[in-house]
């Protein structure tokens, strides 16, 4: 059950990330991913939706990480495998008034991340904000700090 589950948000998640905007021509193909190749247990609430997940990371600058490093909750607004997105991605929403930082997952992926929290329930009620109000961010999910 615990399988299909995992299964069903990871296509789910995979069909939502095909609406995320293209990082620029060359790199078309290359889009946030979600965790359809790992093990690791994706959670979805029943009633608003939100995926978690927990996991370790490293953050990939020094004042990202003086900045957050005792916030246990990261808004996730897009993964991707290759930095250079991950970096491309955070410039545009920026452009959107998002202050990003990336984070660098223990599965290798460049977790883009707009909030950071130490109390869940400001975590999610932030996810449901972006949702409601950027409709292109609706697959934005809960990053719990492992």
């Amino acid at each position: 059950m615990k399988m299909k589950l995992v299964l069903i948000v990871a296509v789910l998640f995979v069909v939502a990330g095909c609406r995320s905007q293209k990082m620029n021509a060359a790199d078309e193909t290359e889009r946030p991913v979600i965790e359809k190749e790992t093990d690791i247990e994706v959670e979805v609430d029943q009633l608003t939706g939100i995926m978690s997940l927990e996991e370790s990371f490293t953050f990939t600058s020094d004042e990202d990480k003086d900045q957050h490093d005792e916030k246990a909750y990261f808004v996730i607004i897009g993964s991707f495998r290759n930095k250079d997105n991950a970096d491309r991605y955070l410039e545009t929403i920026q452009n959107k008034g998002f202050e990003p930082v990336i984070l660098l997952s223990e599965t290798g992926l460049h977790r883009v991340s707009v909030d950071s929290y130490n109390m869940e329930n400001d975590a999610r009620a932030r996810i449901m904000q972006i949702r409601s109000q950027f409709q292109e961010h609706e697959d934005t999910w809960l990053l719990i700090r492992k």
